[in-house]
């Protein structure tokens, strides 16, 4: 009976645990991860759980905060469709919503730029000031691009043009569904007089690549939205 009820009170204690804790648990682990390696951020996941069989990711109070800007989500999911097959396209195929293999859910959006750390380093470099904005900006060397741009580049043997190889996130995820209820677009901090801010109640969003009509260019991002 003592071996019963131990095993019936380890199995309560388990599913409580799975139920109410797990995904804290490994958003509080997945938080000490990011900001080990990540730097010059912070980052905070409340929760965060997966289910492999739906390919669903669930998460809730997502923060990411650094000099210039900080992303907020009060909750969302992300559904990848993983066992649709992988179909190589060719670069002139013009995905469709028939092909959507990623659905992203937001609840609570918010997007906030507040600073331009790196053009006020550019311009303190450029008069001489005292670095203040925490960091040092790091220029690009001119002497190592001047000797690049003297090199002669060569002729390559063949006539003909190889193909260039297609991305892979383009073929894996061609496009992109996103559900977005209650965000908002914030432009400005308390230093300045006035503030754009774009707020909205729900959005629907679909983003795509397709091929671009300037030679020069590779794709053209789509972005639709209601």
């Amino acid at each position: 009976i003592i071996w019963l009820l131990a095993a019936a009170v380890l199995a309560c204690g388990w599913v409580l645990y799975l139920t109410y804790y797990n995904s804290r648990v490994l958003g509080f682990i997945l938080t000490r991860i990011l900001n080990r390696f990540v730097k010059n951020c912070h980052i905070n996941v409340g929760s965060f759980s997966v289910s492999v069989l739906s390919g669903k990711v669930m998460f809730r109070d997502v923060h990411y905060i650094d000099y210039d800007r900080s992303i907020r989500v009060q909750d969302g999911t992300a559904i990848f469709r993983w066992w649709r097959p992988y179909i190589p396209r060719e670069s002139k195929y013009d995905p469709t919503p028939m092909d959507t293999r990623l659905n992203l859910y937001l609840n609570g959006f918010e997007y906030h730029i507040y600073n331009r750390s790196d053009v006020y380093g550019k311009l303190e470099k450029a008069f001489g000031l005292d670095q203040t904005m925490g960091f040092e900006y790091d220029p690009p060397d001119d002497n190592k691009q001047g000797d690049r741009g003297s090199e002669t580049p060569e002729t390559p043997a063949t006539s003909e043009e190889e193909p260039e190889n297609e991305p892979i996130w383009r073929d894996l995820i061609p496009f992109i569904k996103a559900d977005i209820y209650t965000g908002r677009i914030v432009f400005g901090k308390r230093l300045i007089p006035s503030t754009l801010c774009v707020s909205w109640e729900e959005a629907k969003l679909e983003y795509t690549t397709k091929c671009a009509h300037n030679p020069l260019d590779k794709y053209t991002h789509f972005i639709k939205a209601e």
